[in-house]
């Protein structure tokens, strides 16, 4: 037993967090503006200022206002321009040995996701990652909605204290969700969003994933 262990469950988020896609995301998002006649972003800290939950609203941030073409259309056409680039991702530094490490201290992992479930084990199981994990949780839909609802589902199923669990993202939204369900966060300033706008939340920062079984 590890009873000096601060957490006994550390909840995923997926992309951003252990999985480096910013950069295959900042450039279809180009790709995508471009086609539109828009402007291209400058660089990947110009995306990662403009991202942000609910997506919908990333994408008005932009400069998308739907009066062509409904959210619908332009996020499919992002899953699918995401789904043929994915190969190229990699995880993030030090993303396997963390999750080896937080294993072997005896807590449990569960991995959530706002990525179609379909798509979402197809992207686990092509990182071996599966043993890791009580459970991989993705969306119903790939609208990237819902992701609170199936943490605090997962946790009433679990049992296990929400004080008791940690939860590792990248994003305000991943800290919300975390607060919403009585967490504590972690989060990594190399996926989706500014150091600067994190800084603002209040909330643990991490530079790498190898600080992660520092804090259980």
């Amino acid at each position: 037993m590890h009873q000096n262990r601060k957490y006994d469950l550390v909840i995923w988020d997926w992309n951003g967090t252990l999985l480096d896609d910013t950069e295959v995301c900042y450039r279809i998002a180009n790709e995508m503006r471009m086609e539109r006649g828009m402007e291209p972003m400058k660089d990947v800290e110009e995306y990662r200022a403009f991202f942000m939950f609910p997506v919908i609203d990333y994408y008005r941030r932009m400069g998308y206002t739907f009066e062509k073409e409904p959210f619908e259309n332009i996020s499919r056409q992002f899953v699918s321009m995401y789904a043929e680039r994915f190969p190229v991702c990699s995880l993030q530094s030090c993303a396997e040995d963390t999750l080896a490490a937080v294993l072997e201290t005896g807590a449990r992992q569960v991995l959530l996701s706002a990525t179609g479930q379909e798509k979402l084990d197809e992207q686990v199981k092509h990182f071996g990652l599966n043993r890791y994990f009580d459970r991989v949780i993705g969306n119903s839909n790939n609208l990237a909605n819902g992701k609170a609802d199936y943490a605090k589902e997962f946790l009433c199923e679990s049992g296990v204290d929400p004080a008791r669990a940690l939860f590792v993202g990248d994003t305000d939204h991943d800290h919300e969700i975390a607060s919403s369900i009585g967490c504590a966060s972690a989060l990594i300033i190399a996926g989706h969003q500014t150091k600067e706008h994190l800084t603002t939340l209040g909330t643990t920062l991490v530079e790498s994933l190898c600080e992660i079984p520092a804090l259980l």
